[in-house]
């Protein structure tokens, strides 16, 4: 018996002492959470909560002070994550994070920043004198929406959902963006040279971005990359009102890959490739359902490739002008391989650009029956490539037709069983042969 009693005495004094523990440590944890929640900086967690620097996310307060506030108090510190809980977040004006290593950080669809003004950008990212004070920075689960429409001329009255302007190593990671006139831009708009660098857009959606106002030639874009160099855009949802994903000025090395441009609405283009940029790729996308053309590559584009995509029209519509690529004779060093292109309503792949390779595609069912042309025209260039491709269409002039002044160029190894390959260029220097 009196080891039993012992027992207990020690089970005893063991739970009281352990009780004694339990409460020191929730006391001094009280204590540090009031101190952390007087602050609102978890410092373990680098977390600072917007509504515990007087942000209400209720939809009417204008919270852009408050958030404001967070963000210049993260980079004071160095860093940090400025958190955005569920609500709804009204900004009047831009939301700038112009420092190094700071996260806007929300849940997804439930964390919302607005702004019902039809110019300027909700989120800003960079700083106006040198990108090279504005680095590692990011948005992640944060939704974006401008609750109205763009101003119609967008060409001076700009407006953006997240604009990254003279920064370096900026990551837009699950961002949803609705009804900006661009979405998302990247670089400085007319700029030259490499102001802007290291752009990463993935797992993200932008939708309703553009205007089909007809103020400019390619009047808004769900992303625009205006200038710099490095950007890459991955694992991305683009639902257009006008052009998808617009690549123009000095923008260089783009890397669009697993990346989807469709919309079962009407929009003119889907991929845009334009300016002096070179080192531009697409691949493993899907680009589908543009009125006009699904790629248009011009106005100097060079170093351009298409690759391992489907470029196609989901639905058919009465317009007998819908394209698949086109390439502009200001163009040079494209090269469309491995793809498959169908359904369009006219050609498939119209060419005039010079060093064009136009290789292992499979093409099929493009021309319609109002439309007097070929699945794949070349018009013009030189050092023109066309090999290995299988093209099938039985409404076809030909499958593949050489034409114009196109000279030093190589067509073999392709299969147009239906309707074959003509050439009629007159241009000299050709070799045509083993196609069927």
């Amino acid at each position: 018996m009196s080891i039993v009693k012992t027992n207990r005495t020690r089970i005893i004094i063991f739970a009281l002492l352990l009780s004694a523990a339990t409460i020191a440590f929730l006391v001094l944890w009280g204590q540090r959470d009031s101190q952390n929640v007087s602050s609102g900086f978890l410092e373990e967690e680098e977390v600072y909560n917007v509504r515990r620097h007087g942000a209400k996310g209720d939809g009417t307060t204008d919270d852009t002070e408050a958030i404001n506030g967070a963000i210049d108090y993260v980079q004071s510190a160095g860093g940090g994550i400025v958190f955005f809980p569920v609500g709804k977040y009204k900004v009047s004006s831009t939301l700038l994070v112009s420092g190094s290593n700071v996260e806007l950080r929300g849940t997804g669809k439930a964390s919302v920043v607005f702004m019902d003004k039809s110019e300027g950008a909700v989120i800003k990212i960079g700083n106006e004198n040198e990108m090279m004070h504005t680095t590692h920075n990011k948005v992640t689960n944060l939704t974006i929406d401008r609750a109205v429409p763009p101003d119609p001329n967008i060409e001076e009255r700009i407006s953006y959902g997240i604009h990254v302007e003279r920064a370096r190593f900026t990551t837009l990671d699950g961002v949803i963006v609705y009804n900006a006139a661009y979405g998302i831009g990247v670089g400085e708009k007319g700029g030259d040279g490499f102001p802007n660098q290291f752009t990463n857009i993935v797992n993200s959606y932008v939708m309703y971005s553009g205007s089909m106002q007809p103020v400019s030639t390619f009047p808004g874009a769900n992303i625009v990359f205006w200038s710099g160099a490095d950007y890459k855009v991955n694992t991305t949802f683009v639902e257009p009102t006008h052009v998808g994903i617009l690549m123009t000025g000095n923008a260089n090395g783009i890397n669009i890959n697993e990346t989807t441009v469709i919309n079962g609405a009407p929009f003119k283009k889907g991929i845009v490739s334009i300016g002096k940029g070179f080192a531009r790729y697409i691949s493993n996308s899907i680009i589908e359902n543009a009125l006009e053309e699904q790629i248009y590559i011009g106005e100097g584009s060079q170093r351009v490739t298409v690759s391992d995509s489907w470029v196609g029209a989901g639905s058919v519509n009465d317009r007998n002008d819908r394209i698949g690529i086109v390439i502009e004779d200001t163009t040079q060093k494209v090269t469309i391989a491995n793809n498959r292109i169908g359904d369009q309503r006219k050609q498939a792949i119209v060419s005039a650009g010079f060093n064009v390779i136009i290789q292992g595609n499979t093409i099929e069912n493009n021309v319609n029956s109002g439309c007097v042309c070929d699945s794949v025209e070349i018009t013009g260039g030189d050092y023109i490539i066309v090999s290995d491709n299988r093209v099938f269409g039985s409404l076809d002039r030909y499958g593949i037709h050489i034409s114009g002044n196109t000279d030093y160029y190589t067509v073999t190894g392709n299969v147009s069983p239906e309707t074959g390959v003509h050439a009629a260029a007159a241009g000299k220097n050709a070799i045509v042969k083993d196609n069927l």
